[in-house]
């Protein structure tokens, strides 16, 4: 996987999918801040997927969306390019720590998530948001 720098989010989603994530009005506004960084994320020529992250510490990075290309899902890839993703920002970035949520119900991608070794912390349940928050530590 090749993990490129972007300037907003150019992938195909349902609009289930879509609605999981940020806006990409909102995703162009997130790059623009000092602490996140945003990758397209290509498999040799074809661009596959996005990713968006934030650092809130020194280390430590929030997988704030993170997406497979249509096209491209349910072959694995979704699980290749994050377990690259992660090497990648280790490497890269330094990265000791990486956390995410997923929408509660979202089987799929706590079942991406928890492959990769992610494991829950809590949820987040009130009027607006049901999510579940999980971490990765990474060890050398």
């Amino acid at each position: 996987m090749i993990f490129r720098e972007s300037d907003g989010i150019k992938i195909t989603l349902t609009k289930e999918q879509e609605d999981m994530l940020q806006t990409a009005d909102n995703i162009k506004i997130c790059i623009g801040y000092s602490t996140t960084l945003a990758f397209d994320i290509y498999n040799h020529y074809d661009l596959i997927g996005f990713a968006l992250l934030n650092k809130f510490d020194e280390g430590c990075y929030f997988l704030w969306d993170y997406a497979i290309d249509t096209d491209f899902q349910n072959r694995h890839y979704g699980t290749q390019a994050l377990i690259e993703l992660i090497n990648f920002m280790k490497n890269s970035f330094g990265m000791h720590t990486m956390t995410t949520t997923y929408i509660y119900g979202n089987d799929h991608a706590k079942h991406v998530y928890e492959k990769v070794g992610f494991v829950e912390t809590d949820e987040v349940n009130n009027e607006n948001t049901h999510e579940v928050n999980m971490i990765l530590k990474l060890t050398d």
